[in-house]
């Protein structure tokens, strides 16, 4: 049995971390920056890191400047760049810069781990055509480990034929992937995880829906285990069995949506979001992905671990698999218990 439970909006992201490199796709990530702070009050932090540089050993050699001068210049240079960019997102030129040297994944969720910012924005890396290629190693590192949840802001995915076609809603329109363990009736840790994270995944969906003026729509993937081989299996059970078989799964999973949709829309009242639901029958691997880029949604919101609870379990297969199939933005949260699997000296 599906019970409801109340869900209340709540201010969402108080402090955001905005990771920039210095080039001008920094101006993506820095603009949604900027209206979450603008309509949502958050506080906005930049954080940038300069990498190891090839060639520096030579260049300090042979001018005779010491690393640490080089590093400082570099610093100084991506500091100039990034307050470039911030007079034209419209955030304030007060607005914190760090940046430091180091391998950039590792300084990033360092850094988070030692402030108190709740949400990283970072546009995306691009490589190629390929979707495995859209998301760089830095930011599938950040997915897969930081402690907090991470807003990677990319354009639609354009291959060498031009921008794939998307349906463009008339009102923006932000995107929650949910899912539910709805064979774990005899594990309260399990289904308590499973709603635990759906109720992180929406929190952030409503409040990126709020402060855009976008509607939020909450999609769910079911398929019916073992439909195929009923009947190869066992002979004896006839296509209406099959069928009701069938209809039964659906019924659970749809009330399980109905229930959350409900939650979640009269939290979405509240904060001005219209809320649907849409139940989508597949594989979640192609039906998910399919259905994000023909919507081509402001982002698609969806948590990267469910179901274990494990530490240092950092991304399930399916949420990877997701996720570089996705052509626009995403959102990924983790579940409350998530604990990076990365270890820092104080």
């Amino acid at each position: 049995m599906i019970e409801t439970q109340p869900m209340n909006h709540q201010v969402g992201f108080k402090k955001l971390l905005v990771v920039c490199s210095g080039s001008v796709d920094d101006r993506k990530a820095l603009r949604r920056a900027a209206v979450l702070a603008d309509e949502g009050g958050a506080e906005v932090e930049i954080f940038s890191v300069v990498g190891p540089q090839p060639g520096a050993d030579f260049v300090s050699t042979l001018g005779g400047a010491s690393q640490d001068r080089l590093d400082a210049l570099r610093r100084e240079d991506r500091s100039t760049a990034i307050t470039e960019h911030l007079q034209e997102t419209g955030l304030s030129a007060d607005t914190s810069i760090t940046v430091v040297t180091g391998k950039p994944f590792l300084e990033i969720v360092r850094h988070v781990m030692a402030s108190e910012c709740d949400l990283v924005v970072k546009a995306a890396v691009h490589f190629g055509a390929l979707h495995q290629q859209i998301f760089g190693s830095e930011d599938l590192h950040l997915l897969r480990k930081c402690p907090v949840p991470v807003w990677i802001v990319r354009d639609a995915h354009v291959s060498d034929a031009g921008p794939i076609p998307q349906a463009m809603p008339e009102k923006p329109l932000v995107i929650a992937a949910v899912d539910f363990d709805l064979d774990a009736d005899d594990d309260a840790s399990a289904v308590s995880s499973e709603e635990a994270l759906n109720q992180h995944i929406v929190g952030a969906a409503l409040e990126i829906a709020r402060v855009h003026g976008a509607g939020l729509t909450l999609i769910h993937a079911w398929e019916a285990p073992a439909e195929g081989l009923l009947q190869r299996a066992a002979p004896g059970i006839s296509t209406d069995e099959v069928t009701a078989y069938v209809h039964s799964v659906e019924r659970r999973h749809r009330a399980a949506l109905d229930v959350l949709a409900g939650q979640v829309r009269s939290a979405g009242a509240a904060a001005g979001v219209p809320v649907s639901g849409i139940l989508l029958r597949g594989d979640p691997d192609e039906i998910i992905p399919a259905h994000v880029n023909e919507a081509g949604p402001l982002a698609l919101v969806m948590g990267t671990v469910g179901r274990s609870g494990i530490y240092g379990v950092i991304i399930g297969n399916t949420a990877e698999d997701i996720l570089t199939a996705i052509d626009g933005s995403v959102l990924a949260v983790k579940p409350p218990d998530f604990h990076t699997p990365l270890h820092f000296e104080d």
